[in-house]
């Protein structure tokens, strides 16, 4: 079962936007103070994140090359085979 499309002007009254009164009344109040030591401290944590970010950066290419050093000695010394023998097997039928 499905309501009828309604106009929007279907006599209902024209009732202001919650959120638009809400915004208006914060913008025109009194505005909150701003701590004086604000830019230092936004810039000390922007450094801070940046170094966290290349620490990362650095770490991550970090262990990609020891995976593709685990995969090149994985390729080359093959440890799933058996270890070669050191003495060669008797010959028999000759």
């Amino acid at each position: 079962m499905s309501l009828p499309d309604l106009p929007e002007s279907a006599g209902l009254p024209d009732l202001p936007d919650r959120k638009e009164t809400e915004v208006r009344r914060m913008l025109a109040g009194p505005y909150p103070l701003v701590p004086p030591d604000l830019a230092a401290r936004a810039a000390d944590r922007g450094r801070r994140l940046l170094a966290h970010r290349i620490l990362r950066h650095r770490l991550g290419w970090l262990l990609a090359l020891l995976a593709l050093a685990v995969l090149c000695w994985l390729v080359m010394d093959r440890p799933w085979l058996p270890p070669p023998a050191h003495t060669t097997p008797p010959v028999e039928g000759w």
